[in-house]
């Protein structure tokens, strides 16, 4: 459950995280181009999600998968839920609000990644 996409998926969110940084530091509300990230960011969960499942029935690692999967299927829904909840924000916060996101989703990621390690 490491490797290269679980890396691209925590750059893409630190990433996010420093854009919306630089419009709450210039008091600019969020752009559409910005808000629009954090479905990105989804579809990055979404994909890291199928493939932490498919490593799970193929590999059969001796985990907690009820925690595993947890992690997996529910880190999707913090992004979409941001998405959601600041998409008629015309403030700066709507831009804080994503700058929390992107520092939270790769603490999930390196959490996934714990998890995984149990088994070796």
């Amino acid at each position: 459950m490491t490797g290269p996409f679980a890396n691209l998926t925590i750059i893409a969110s630190l990433l996010m995280a420093a854009w919306a940084l630089v419009h709450v530091i210039i008091n600019r509300p969020m752009s559409r181009a910005l808000h629009s990230s954090q479905l990105v960011i989804a579809a990055l969960f979404v994909l890291l999600a199928a493939g932490g499942i498919v490593q799970l029935i193929s590999m059969k690692p001796d985990i907690p998968v009820a925690e595993f999967l947890g992690y997996l299927l529910l880190s999707p829904l913090i992004p979409i839920g941001s998405w959601w909840w600041t998409r008629g924000d015309t403030t700066r916060i709507g831009s804080a609000i994503i700058v929390v996101i992107g520092l939270v989703m790769p603490i999930l990621v390196v959490r996934i990644q714990q998890v995984w390690a149990i088994s070796g």
